[in-house]
């Protein structure tokens, strides 16, 4: 019985750091630019604007859903992309990368994903993708799209956009 759930703890570990290879595309973004105040601050004027330019962007991309996290900033930003584009958008708690790979994994594994997330968690997401290259983002920088590209041998080719 120990053996038995010693094996289940490390099949649970393995499984839980090997990148997600199954999306064809996925496209990460911050989210736009966010009020200064707040616990949980709205989309500026310029955050909107933004979020209406990476919508522009995205027209004709294939993108076929939009994950955001629950923090407002993500939300909006989602909202406004994915009326523009016509698609879906999904929410995940705004710290769960396991969450976000789940929905990911059982929900949309052959979709194309923009997702929507944030400084902190945008390079946990983009390593469990399987990029290998580390990716830093300035706290006023709000205009990377990161393409991930899945590869036959788990390993994701990056691809870096920027807005204008």
């Amino acid at each position: 019985m120990i053996l038995k759930s010693i094996v289940i703890a490390m099949c649970a570990f393995v499984m839980s750091i090997l990148p997600a290879a199954s999306q064809n595309m996925a496209l990460v973004i911050r989210h736009a630019e966010k009020e200064a105040v707040g616990k949980d601050p709205a989309l500026t004027a310029a955050g909107r604007g933004t979020a209406q330019d990476w919508s522009k962007m995205l027209m004709g991309s294939g993108v076929e859903i939009v994950i955001h996290t629950d923090a407002r900033r993500s939300r909006e930003t989602g909202k406004i992309i994915a009326s523009a584009l016509g698609v879906e958008q999904a929410e995940v708690p705004m710290a769960d990368i396991a969450g976000l790979f789940d929905l990911l994994t059982f929900d949309y594994e052959e979709q194309n994903v923009l997702i929507i997330a944030h400084t902190e968690t945008i390079p946990a997401i983009l390593s469990r993708l399987g990029v290998q290259e580390k990716v830093e983002i300035a706290a006023n920088d709000y205009k990377n799209l990161f393409l991930v590209i899945s590869a036959a041998n788990s390993q994701g080719a990056l691809v870096k956009l920027r807005l204008p």
